[in-house]
Order: structure tokens, then C-alpha cells, then sequence
């Protein structure tokens, strides 16, 4: 695909244009996504399944930056069902909210995200949510901050987060902490788009 919102929002720096960029893709964020056979929220739901012990296996899930909710029906589809959902986007979030996936919805500031928001949940679901052309690196361990021992934060990094030394560092740095295990890594498919057609997907256990 050539000059759509695929290519432009990974060229955005500024968090108050991305979330007017992220407004304005709203009505053909899914079609987008779709053409492009989008794999990440499936694997994420998958590996959740294979990570998350029998004693958590109906979690409290937050869809951080859930988008329109194509997260949100890959975790549905594999059985999680508590679902809540936020956004910066409240263009997307309307969206999300007419596929009736989660308990609750609700719009976030920009930035980084306040740790408290975290407390209550057993898995937060990021799904190509901390990367280029979405939230700072800095999330990442603001949203592990978060966490309450047991629980669990389902990360995407695309490949051109994967390229980058910011994201990449600060990844180091959370998996690297005494109060974290990594419990699942693996490359795959993201978007048939060259320039972003492979993901890691990660689950991280807070101890």
C-alpha cells in the first residue's frame, strides 16, 4: 500500500497528531488491517493462552490502546471474555464501542500512563501499542510498574521497533528487572506491508 495512514503513522513524532491521525484512520483502520492480514492480535491471544496458569485462566484483561477492537475480538475469540479497553483515540474508541467486546471502555491522556491504572488487572494487553508511530518507549515500564505480582503485560514490537535503539533498550531493561520474567518471545507475521510484515510478541510475568 502507498500513501495511506499505514505509511504516515509510522512518521508521526508528535503524540497530539497521532492522536488526530489515529481519529481520522478510524473509519478505515479495519479494513486497512485487514487487507493486510493482520496476525499480531492473534498470536498475542495465543500466547496468553499458553502462558497464563489454570488458576487465571478467566483474567481481568486490559486492551491498552485497544484501537477499534481488533485486539479486543482476537482475545475474544480465544475465550477471554473480561475484557476492558482504552485509548487515546476517541475516534477509535467509538468504533470499539459498537463491537460491544468490552465491559468497559475509556479514553487516556497522552504520554506516559499513570501506574495505578494498571493495579486491578491480571493481564495488560499491548498490542503494537508501545512502538514507532503509537506510545513512547517509556510506557513500557510504566505499564510493568503498574502490574501486582501474578499478572502479565502481552507485548507487540514491530519491526521497525525492533530496529529501534529507544524501544529496544528500554525492553532490555524491563526483561533484565528482578521483578520480571520473560515468559514468551517469538518473531512472526504482522502486516503483509514490507516495511512492517514481521512482529515479536512477548509476555512478560511480573513476580
Amino acid at each position: 500500500m502507498t500513501d495511506t495512514y499505514l505509511d504516515k503513522i509510522y512518521t508521526v513524532d508528535d503524540q497530539g497528531e497521532q492522536r488526530e491521525a489515529y481519529d481520522d484512520w478510524a473509519s478505515s483502520y479495519d479494513d486497512d488491517l485487514g487487507t493486510n492480514s493482520y496476525k499480531t492480535p492473534g498470536r498475542i491471544a495465543a500466547a496468553l493462552k499458553q502462558c497464563l496458569p489454570a488458576t487465571q485462566s478467566n483474567p481481568r484483561i486490559l486492551d491498552w490502546a485497544c484501537g477499534t477492537g481488533l485486539s479486543g475480538s482476537a482475545l475474544k475469540e480465544a475465550g477471554f471474555n473480561r475484557l476492558d479497553g482504552c485509548d487515546i483515540s476517541e475516534g477509535m474508541l467509538e468504533k470499539a464501542r459498537a463491537k460491544g467486546l468490552y465491559n468497559e471502555l475509556f479514553k487516556t491522556p497522552l504520554g506516559v500512563p499513570d501506574t495505578a491504572m494498571f493495579k486491578d488487572y491480571d493481564v495488560v494487553a499491548a498490542v503494537g501499542a508501545v512502538s514507532v508511530g503509537a506510545a513512547p518507549a517509556e510506557c513500557l515500564p510504566a505499564i510493568v510498574d503498574g502490574l501486582k505480582p501474578g499478572a502479565r503485560l502481552a507485548v507487540s514490537f514491530n519491526a521497525l521497533t525492533l530496529a529501534d535503539d529507544a524501544y529496544m533498550n528500554t525492553l532490555r531493561d524491563v526483561i533484565e528487572r528482578d521483578d520480571t520474567t520473560l515468559e514468551f518471545s517469538e518473531d512472526g507475521p504482522h502486516l503483509t506491508a514490507e516495511h512492517v510484515s514481521k512482529s515479536r510478541v512477548m509476555v512478560i510475568a511480573k513476580k
